[in-house]
């Protein structure tokens, strides 16, 4: 049975890190729930490295919007980054296999959140301007709170329980 859930997994971080925007469709799927939220996540900082590498003199006031979000959203990150780690153990038949799988899907996340900064540097630069200022604005918004934009995920995931 490990096996099968084990594999299943796999299989869901795998179609994640092709289409993550879509891998939750399913709401009972522990997997696709916790690739949606990681990988918004992901999004969001590569937007942040996009907007950075494109006006570096606005670098500073993104970072700090940044450190903002991220400390208001600081035990969410830890928990998305805990439930990732106890899966992948879970996947991993012993600690030589766990920390071959954690570099694996390590480079993988930051391959997705590279190739997604450079898709976005690719656009037409005509109002990216602006889109990095809305992105600077959301961060520090309310809008910004993935607790309650992912709510729905985020019940699904707590109903499997964390070992402490």
């Amino acid at each position: 049975m490990r096996v099968e859930v084990a594999g299943a997994w796999l299989l869901s971080v795998a179609l994640a890190l092709a289409q993550p925007a879509t891998a939750a469709e399913n709401s009972g799927d522990y997997g696709a729930n916790l690739s949606k939220i990681y990988f918004a996540h992901q999004r969001l900082l590569a937007l942040r490295e996009a907007c950075d590498q494109a006006f570096p003199a606005q670098a500073k006031s993104a970072e700090k919007a940044y450190a903002a979000w991220q400390k208001r959203h600081q035990p969410l990150l830890n928990e998305l980054d805990a439930r990732l780690t106890m899966m992948i153990r879970g996947a991993s038949k012993d600690e030589k296999e766990y920390v071959r799988n954690i570099g694996k899907y390590e480079g993988s996340i930051v391959e997705y959140r590279t190739t997604h900064r450079d898709e976005i540097l690719a656009q037409p630069r005509d109002g990216f301007d602006q889109v990095c200022a809305d992105f600077r604005n959301y961060l520090n918004g309310s809008g910004s709170d993935f607790n309650r934009e992912y709510a729905d995920e985020l019940r699904e995931l707590r109903k499997r329980k964390l070992p402490k």
